[in-house]
């Protein structure tokens, strides 16, 4: 029995530049109007403790994002925490076609990641954290979800085992 298990978050560079960025947008400001404005002290000190209130808030969510997946004989299991508090599973006998997608631009569908919900064409859905590479599941009511990994040969691997044990099953139908 072969199992793919990957646990994705965002990467480091990107918590650092959503922290960085928005904190100097937000201080250096607060510090030359300090020399200006006689109150500054205790209007500053409210406007920091917000700004930093606010941004402690933001980098914890940041933080708690990840992306779990599973794939065994069963079929394929995903979590993308904060939007799904549980696990969800998709059965083998839903699934239409299983494949490993490229992305020549590095992430999916409008750009970025994270979690989207797309309407080109049928319904989809899009879970990435970082990389280049996807499973994209079709699903036999018309839905896709593509799921984002970072352990590309692994999922193939994986994959190729339950779509051929998928499609015999097709066959004896």
């Amino acid at each position: 029995m072969k199992v793919f298990v990957e646990e994705q978050r965002f990467k480091r560079w990107i918590l650092i530049s959503v922290m960085v960025i928005p904190l100097v947008a937000g201080i250096v400001p607060l510090i030359l109007a300090e020399n200006e404005i006689p109150e500054f002290n205790s209007e500053g000190f409210w406007g920091l403790t917000i700004t930093f209130s606010i941004m402690a808030l933001v980098f914890i969510l940041i933080l708690s994002v990840r992306l779990r997946t599973k794939i065994d004989e069963q079929g394929v299991y995903y979590r993308f925490f904060p939007n799904n508090f549980s696990e969800k599973f998709i059965p083998w006998h839903v699934i239409d076609n299983i494949y490993i997608k490229k992305s020549k631009s590095g992430f999916f569908g409008s750009g970025g990641y994270g979690y989207r919900m797309c309407f080109f064409g049928k319904r989809g859905l899009i879970m990435n954290l970082g990389g280049q590479f996807g499973i994209q599941l079709e699903l036999k009511s018309g839905k896709k979800i593509l799921i984002g990994t970072q352990k590309q040969p692994e999922a193939e691997q994986v994959l190729n085992t339950y779509k051929q044990k998928t499609q015999s099953n097709d066959e004896m139908q």
